[in-house]
């Protein structure tokens, strides 16, 4: 059986991760240079432009060559670090640094050929508009580029959380690279000159401006240019770094291995392993659920993260699986693009509902009205605490007053480093007019008893 995260077949059910064309992992700057925020960019362009294209081409409305790809802003910086208000700027900056950068595009192994390509840009337009008081961002990838995207038959998958909490230029690259490998049956990447790795894994041109475009496809006989910086250099400053960085935030574990003639480095390459982590039981997946989460075009490892992370557990998890299937069967609406990305909605609308833990201390025990028992046995009375008569009071103000709130709750929680990416979607969405729920409310509900008194302060986060 073929895993189907194996990069050298073809594409199968789509999820909420980069499928990203093979020919598409090795760029060279030619000209200009580009940060770690505009790669990571560039990725979120090409995951959300590539499931449109696709989209259209099935719906038999290809694309036409003066339309562009169109979508909210907020959603895709969702995986990407800093502020979400401070992006209406920052996006400027690094799509401006996908217009203005040239790159030319390396063969990583013989199953992505890149042979005349020549150089481009990344982006061949890019705008900004605003629509109901949200940033909208279009933009058209070069034919090239594009035509890729169209059905790529070899790929790697990358997750875009993992590629987003990766520091520098080096560890993106090279991320990328050996999550082309991550199944490869030999254990390693392809071995390259260390020139090709120096150009690879830099964020700037290195070649000599006389130079600039030349290449060679692997295996061919052409002496290689040389960058103008050494690989020694380059593994010093970058790569040793990367790889330490890769090793520990990612589902990878890398190592460098060097061959040399003499004292020469002559050949570079990377062996690859997928780390492996021991479950605890209930952090295990029940195979129903598993059944029922593949049968949805969820795929087994969202649904482990899933299980794991789900405020109020297996049962929560299973009712939002539940009302997902009951979404993905109505006929009389348009298939949702994204299974597991839907099923995460559905986990914040329910987490409006799960019962706050209080502490037995904080509950006065009642004496049991008999007759209200024989009445009614399946009521129970709603115990409030501190915390939810805080959050209803925040319901109920005015749209200006939370905003308020959430800015003061947001930057609360940035001081305590506890503005996950999680708590920063969040506050993203709903200060672009998504719903109030989960943590963001209950620091919104602590700000607010702060200010004005109305209950107890039950702690600080």
């Amino acid at each position: 059986m073929k895993n189907d995260l194996d990069t050298s077949t073809k594409r199968s059910a789509s999820d909420a991760s980069l499928t990203k064309p093979n020919e598409l992992l090795v760029m060279v700057p030619i000209v200009g240079k580009l940060s770690p925020v505009s790669r990571k960019l560039f990725n979120a362009l090409l995951y959300r432009g590539g499931r449109e294209f696709q989209r259209r081409l099935a719906d038999g409305n290809p694309m036409l060559a003066e339309e562009t790809f169109e979508a909210r802003l907020s959603e895709l910086v969702a995986h990407l670090p800093g502020e979400a208000a401070d992006w209406s700027t920052n996006a400027h900056a690094h799509l401006k640094e996908m217009l203005r950068t040239e790159v030319v595009w390396e063969s990583i192994d013989k199953n992505s050929v890149t042979t005349g390509w020549g150089a481009m840009n990344l982006l061949s337009q890019a705008e900004f508009d605003k629509k109901g008081g949200a940033w909208h961002l279009r933009w058209a990838f070069p034919p090239r580029v594009l035509a890729a995207l169209k059905d790529p038959a070899f790929y790697t998958r990358l997750d875009l959380d993992v590629i987003g909490s990766l520091r520098t230029y080096a560890s993106i690259a090279l991320y990328e690279v050996c999550a082309r490998y991550r199944t490869n049956p030999t254990g390693v990447t392809c071995s390259q000159p260390p020139e090709w790795w120096v150009e690879a894994l830099t964020a700037r041109a290195v070649r000599s401006p006389s130079v600039k475009g030349a290449s060679k496809q692997v295996g061919s006989e052409e002496q290689r240019v040389k960058p103008k910086r050494e690989w020694r250099k380059v593994k010093s400053e970058s790569v040793l770094d990367a790889i330490v960085e890769i090793n520990a935030k990612t589902d990878l574990e890398i190592e460098l291995i060097e061959k040399r003639t003499g004292k020469a480095v002559t050949e570079v390459q990377f062996a690859v392993r997928r780390k492996r982590r021991a479950l605890v039981a209930e952090e295990g997946v029940p195979p129903d659920m598993l059944a029922q989460a593949i049968s949805l075009g969820i795929s087994a490892s969202d649904i482990s993260i899933l299980a794991r992370t789900a405020r109020g557990g297996h049962d929560i998890l299973k009712a939002a699986l539940k009302k997902l299937g009951e979404r993905v069967n109505r006929e009389d609406l348009e298939p949702i693009s994204s299974a597991v990305s839907y099923l995460k909605s559905i986990l914040g609308e329910l987490d409006l509902y799960i019962a706050e833990p209080v502490a037995a201390e904080d509950v006065k025990p009642r004496k049991p009205d008999v007759s209200r028992e024989r009445l009614t046995p399946a009521v129970q009375d709603v115990i409030e605490t501190p915390d939810s008569l805080a959050k209803r009071h925040v319901e109920s103000l005015d749209r200006e007053a939370q905003e308020h709130l959430a800015k003061l709750a947001f930057a609360h929680m940035r001081e305590k480093g506890l503005a996950t990416a999680s708590v920063s979607q969040s506050y993203a969405r709903y200060m672009d007019g998504g719903p109030l729920v989960g943590v963001l409310l209950g620091e919104m509900a602590r700000q607010h008893q702060k200010l004005t008194g109305l209950v107890p302060v039950s702690g600080d986060s």
